[in-house]
């Protein structure tokens, strides 16, 4: 009768167990946020977690920002595609803040059609580069931003740590994860704790 417990019954019970544990992670919603102040290295650290997750087999789409330090603007660029936009140029100081970057339309159109493709043909995780003061006032990518945080996709975006209490109650949003400028310099563990949260999405 030991026997058949330890053999039959325990094995049976953690498979069980473990199906339930991948239930609840479906249905919670994978929100990782990278947080930290302009110059920390946000964007870096993106990058570096998003090379190890597709060295792993994840399906990255979505867009990282560039900044181009010569002429102050800002580009994104297709995590899938390497395909670039130009999107915000700064032509003023802070003083005429909101007024101090151009925006490129046509770049901006360009960036919503990668999100259209998100939404039409999910991935693994999604990714964008960044959320802040734009989308608060809802300009850029905030309606379909909303439309990510509203769907089942794992999601990772970065956001400027002054921006960060604002987002999560804009969107009510109840991250899984949050990398801060302490995670920077181990990006391996970042990647081994995300991995953990979309495991379950991977085994659909």
């Amino acid at each position: 009768m030991v026997c058949f417990i330890i053999y039959y019954i325990i094995p049976l019970s953690y498979k069980i167990f473990t199906l339930f544990l991948n239930h609840i992670f479906l249905l919670l919603k994978t929100i990782i946020i990278i947080s930290g102040d302009k110059g920390s290295g946000k964007s870096t650290f993106l990058l570096e977690v998003l090379s190890l997750l597709r060295n792993d087999g994840v399906v990255v789409k979505g867009f990282v920002a560039i900044h181009e330090f010569e002429t102050d603007s800002y580009l994104i660029k297709n995590e899938a595609t390497n395909e670039e936009a130009l999107i915000l140029q700064r032509v003023g100081g802070y003083e005429k803040r909101p007024y101090h970057f151009y925006i490129f339309e046509e770049g901006v159109e360009k960036g919503l059609s990668w999100i259209e493709e998100i939404l039409e043909q999910p991935p693994n995780i999604a990714v964008i580069d960044e959320i802040g003061g734009y989308e608060l006032q809802g300009n850029i990518w905030c309606n379909c931003f909303t439309r990510l945080v509203e769907s089942d996709i794992p999601l990772i975006f970065t956001v400027n740590t002054k921006h960060l209490e604002q987002v999560i109650k804009k969107w009510n949003i109840e991250a899984s994860i949050i990398l801060d400028s302490d995670d920077f310099d181990d990006p391996n563990k970042a990647f081994e704790k995300i991995k953990e949260w979309i495991l379950p999405t991977l085994q659909q």
